[in-house]
């Protein structure tokens, strides 16, 4: 009885792991989201405010200012320039699957979304996968993959 034990342990240790573990792709890198800081910053600040005026530095019961903004830099498409990741990063903010995220290439224009999703901080990974030259992005709740021009959000099962 010890040996069959023994083998259904055995067998569990060798068996394929769970066929939605088997569907995600694997991280290369983390995409460090760090905060911008008081100065500078022209560029980030232009994304955040086309997207989030409303909010940005105003005196509405949602505002947000700099403190709040989470700013990271990878070369998701293989292009040798780094896209924008950016998280807000604030209390009253977080949803069922973490911080508004948005993911951006830059154009003569500035910085493009090219994606939205949510997630954490400390969770954001480049993957191994790449769909037509553009890596996919692991953000703990949700999987970016490259679809016809933008990110499609994915949820993690």
């Amino acid at each position: 009885m010890r040996h069959a034990h023994a083998l259904f342990a055995l067998s569990l240790l060798l068996s394929p792991p769970a066929q939605a573990q088997e569907d995600l792709p694997r991280p290369v890198a983390q995409i460090a989201l760090l905060p911008i800081g008081d100065d500078g910053r022209d560029d980030v600040i232009a994304l955040v405010s086309a997207h989030w005026s409303p909010y940005f530095q105003t005196a509405h019961p949602q505002a947000f200012g700099r403190e709040a903004i989470r700013a990271g830099r990878f070369d998701l498409d293989g292009d040798g320039q780094p896209e924008l990741l950016l998280m807000l990063n604030k209390t009253g903010w977080e949803a069922q699957y973490g911080f508004p995220l948005v993911i951006a290439n830059w154009t003569d224009k500035g910085w493009n979304a090219v994606g939205w999703s949510w997630g954490d901080e400390d969770t954001v990974f480049a993957t191994d996968e790449i769909v037509d030259g553009w890596r996919s992005v692991d953000t703990g709740t949700q999987l970016l993959r490259w679809d016809r021009g933008l990110y499609s959000r994915v949820e993690r099962k």
